[in-house]
């Protein structure tokens, strides 16, 4: 992985120069007293101090020239596009896409990627989920961005006067509800969906009336319209149930408005990894897998995970060479060693994250778990 920035920075690690000098010893794969086994002591150290000065770490590398450049690259390109492959066809804009999204490491198949990003799903025969199970990360990709589904839409709002996708929010009942607003310019009018089911919509200008039905738990029919005027910020407006106006206004803004900024916040989260795995090797990876771990229910979830194959693996002291053998024996590999339903304890998880540091800088005898 990249430095992003020079080594002197692991103070932020730590706070104290001593503890700096001791991390850069560990980073060169030796100890102070010159040795290949990495200190016990700092490793947890460097693990607990990671995580503490998150913010810190997020702010600086925000602040940093490459990172600054490839979100402007980003948000440039995908503002620009007309379809996904003009921003996959972008060499930046695709790295920080992609690493963002979790699967940067394949950044250079362009053709894989533009294959599996695009993949649908919830379709078993799709690219992404034909890899799931070298690499859950593209599946992952694809149910979190579905570009089969919304396309650019996903990455840059595409919203073209009142046509577009809106997160409409209202009432029912007293309770808010929020639900996925698509109006489409058709011939002779528009037509609305509120949550793939299609309603009567009336367009006149930027003026726009919506008319909805439900039913209460009494399983009583009623009717709710929504009248509103579209603004900079979307659409706004009265609600009326049974044709009574409520006292709260109705809104409507883009469905995908943070798109940008969730990408870009993904993209910063995902280089201070890489500072991380720069200043110690593989502490990046022992903070995220931290924050996933409990999410590998069994030994074929950490296998269909890349990191968690990795830190596993590693910790445990499994061989990578069971890679090549049948999925059946790698899972028996993992679950002689480990119960992965222990991963939901944040006590075990630090231990199994503190083993896997460990063996990377050096190594210890007689892990188990």
């Amino acid at each position: 992985m990249t430095s992003l920035l020079p080594l002197s920075t692991v103070s932020l690690l730590f706070g104290s120069s001593s503890s700096a000098s001791s991390l850069t010893s560990l980073a060169a794969g030796t100890s102070s007293s010159g040795t290949a086994t990495a200190n016990v002591g700092s490793i947890k150290s460097a693990l607990a101090n990671a995580e503490k000065n998150e913010d810190k770490q997020l702010k600086q590398v925000a602040r940093d020239p490459e990172v600054v450049r490839d979100l402007a690259r980003y948000a440039k390109v995908v503002k620009n596009a007309k379809t996904i492959d003009d921003v996959l066809n972008d060499p930046i804009a695709r790295k920080v896409l992609m690493t963002a999204g979790g699967v940067g490491a394949d950044v250079n198949n362009v053709g894989l990627a533009k294959r599996a990003l695009l993949s649908d799903p919830t379709d078993r025969s799709s690219v992404a989920y034909r890899l799931s199970s070298i690499n859950g990360g593209w599946l992952q990709f694809a149910k979190d961005f579905d570009l089969a589904q919304y396309g650019l839409d996903r990455l840059s709002p595409q919203l073209n006067g009142v046509e577009g996708r809106f997160k409409v929010a209202f009432e029912r009942e007293g309770e808010p509800i929020e639900a996925m607003l698509e109006i489409t310019k058709v011939r002779g009018g528009y037509t609305a969906e509120v949550d793939g089911v299609q309603v009567p919509i009336t367009v006149n200008g930027g003026d726009v009336t919506i008319d909805t039905l439900w039913r209460d738990d009494a399983d009583e029919l009623h009717t709710t319209r929504l009248i509103g005027t579209l603004g900079k910020d979307g659409f706004s407006g009265a609600q009326y149930d049974d044709g009574v106006k409520l006292a709260d206004p109705w809104s409507a803004g883009g469905y995908f408005k943070d798109a940008l900024a969730d990408v870009s916040n993904a993209y910063i989260s995902e280089k201070r990894l890489d500072m991380l795995d720069a200043q110690l090797p593989g502490l990046g990876s022992a903070v995220l897998f931290k924050q996933v771990a409990p999410s590998f229910k069994n030994a074929l979830d950490i296998l269909g995970s890349p990191l968690g194959r990795e830190v596993i693996t590693t910790a445990l002291n499994i061989p990578k060479q069971i890679a090549v053998q049948s999925i059946e024996a790698q899972q028996k590999a993992i679950t002689q060693r480990m119960n992965p339903a222990k991963l939901a304890n944040p006590t075990y998880v630090n231990t199994i994250a503190e083993r896997y540091l460990m063996m990377l800088n050096g190594g210890i005898g007689g892990v188990t778990a």
